[in-house]
């Protein structure tokens, strides 16, 4: 390594400040509680998927550095995303070549440490640096949340505070966008005909801050495709969990980006795509891990408990559903409901003779989400003798007359010589009064659970007590813990 290679993430060595082009105006707001530490001496591990601003926020702190007057050359800046270079060749270098100077005799140095997992045993060697050096300042960032989650609770338990960068908040979009939120919180029936149009551009591609203001579909879905998706699919997982088989990471996410919010089963999925069934199940925490998917389990009173159980899967942000999905319309209910899932933090639902969409169990709050024209997935032409190829993903599939009719997406639908991807719909059936209902027999089964909500597409307004709200606005409550 020579310093050219170091030079080229650090520019501030000769101009004093981060290239403006690097330098993004909009702070996230978890920029303010990332600031905190940095005077504190734990290690800052921040973690998010791939293109929710981890790198531009470390930047962010680099520049505040510089400008409370610390040496530009006590800032190290390093990437290993593209090439896993070795830890001690990296600090080696920049000692010898920027410093001129050990670590132990350089006075204050900042090191910010992007994609770190990607280095083997990388939380020992920061372990070292950090009970060697007292000096020293470390940050690290990373896409991998069992890489880095394991190094907190093993080599750095203690001695680390995490982080957790998501998808940007509705509210973040609108700031992005040149709103007030506070304004509009002030009295949300005078911004309800500008708010619309953005929340659905928001659920489409607005989540990643390269993409808040952009206008065109194409390149969105471009880019979350190319720059997400794809990236982890065929270089984040391979590389970081030795999976090789990536034909079935991509199986499995389009399976998933036609139904968001199917109950899962590994068995009938590895049956059905010719895999294992623990190398299904694997798989899909390997897509948790990277960030990409997110587990909500049915309710039981317990978290231990309810893990066992029926789990659903939903996507981190609803903007992989729309990169997958070139017909957006056809799965746009159950993108409001990921929305609502994401913005939610949901970790749970229920289901037990009845079902809830979603309960929030550290805020006492049960949701059912409410969409025109939602609809389940059924194999379309199934009759009663005859059964596609399925996947083993569950559908909503419930009817008026049946409190749970259980279906199954067809994936590749072949019978009878006849190929193609084959899925119709059935009503869900289930009306307002029927949701009102289950939300308050959930609340009295569960005295914890204070508060019952029903998620709109457009309805404002209030139901034998229960609230509903227009998604648009959930949202926005959701966030800063503000009164839902």
């Amino acid at each position: 390594m020579d310093i050219a290679e170091l030079e080229v993430y650090n520019p501030w060595w000769k101009t004093g400040r981060v290239r403006e082009g690097l330098l993004k105006q909009y702070k996230r707001r978890l920029y303010g509680d990332v600031a905190k530490y940095i005077d504190k001496r734990q290690i800052v591990m921040l973690k998010g998927l791939r293109r929710v601003g981890k790198t531009t926020l470390l930047l962010q702190l680099i520049q505040r550095l510089i400008d409370e007057g610390i040496a530009p050359n006590s800032i190290l800046y390093f990437s290993f995303d593209e090439k896993a270079y070795d830890f001690k060749e990296v600090l080696s270098e920049y000692q010898k070549l920027v410093l001129g100077a050990t670590l132990e005799n350089a006075g204050n140095v900042f090191l910010f440490l992007d994609e770190i997992q990607k280095v083997a045993d990388w939380e020992n060697k920061v372990k070292s640096v950090y009970d060697l050096y007292p000096n020293v300042k470390i940050f690290v960032s990373g896409s991998s949340s069992l890489k880095l989650g394991r190094g907190l609770t093993e080599s750095l338990a203690g001695r680390a505070v995490e982080f957790i960068m998501d998808p940007l908040s509705f509210g973040e979009f609108l700031e992005m966008n040149g709103h007030d939120v506070e304004k509009i919180m002030e009295n949300t029936n005078l911004w309800k005909r500008e708010m619309v149009p953005l929340f659905y551009r928001y659920m489409k591609f607005g989540a990643f801050p390269e993409l808040a203001c952009e206008k065109d579909e194409d390149a969105a879905r471009r880019y979350l495709l190319d720059s997400i998706i794809e990236r982890v699919i065929y270089r984040d997982i391979p590389e970081e969990f030795g999976a090789r088989d990536v034909e079935l990471l991509r199986k499995i996410i389009y399976i998933l980006g036609k139904n968001p919010g199917a109950i899962i089963d590994f068995r009938e999925i590895g049956k059905n795509l010719g895999r294992d069934e623990r190398t299904v199940s694997n798989y899909f925490e390997y897509l948790c891990h990277a960030l990409i998917i997110r587990f909500v389990f049915n309710y039981r009173g317990s978290p231990v408990a309810s893990m066992r159980k029926l789990k659903k899967v939903y996507f981190t942000s609803a903007n992989l559903i729309f990169a997958l999905n070139p017909s957006f319309d056809s799965v746009l209910p159950k993108a409001l409901e990921n929305v609502v899932a994401s913005g939610l933090d949901a970790r749970f639902f229920y289901r037990n003779g009845y079902e809830v969409d979603f309960i929030n169990d550290e805020r006492g709050v049960a949701v059912e989400v409410k969409t025109k024209g939602r609809r389940g997935v059924v194999a379309e032409g199934r009759s009663e003798g005859r059964s596609g190829v399925v996947t083993g993903v569950v559908a909503d599939g419930r009817s008026e007359g049946r409190s749970e009719v259980v279906t199954k997406v067809v994936a590749e639908g072949r019978s009878e010589g006849r190929a193609g991807v084959r899925t119709g719909v059935v009503a869900d059936g289930r009306s307002e009064g029927r949701k009102l209902r289950q939300i308050k027999k959930f609340m009295a089964d569960f005295p914890s659970m204070q508060k019952g909500v029903i998620v709109d597409a457009e309805m404002d307004g209030e139901s034998d007590g229960i609230k509903i709200i227009p998604i648009w606005k959930f949202l926005l409550l959701s966030e800063k813990d503000r009164d839902i």
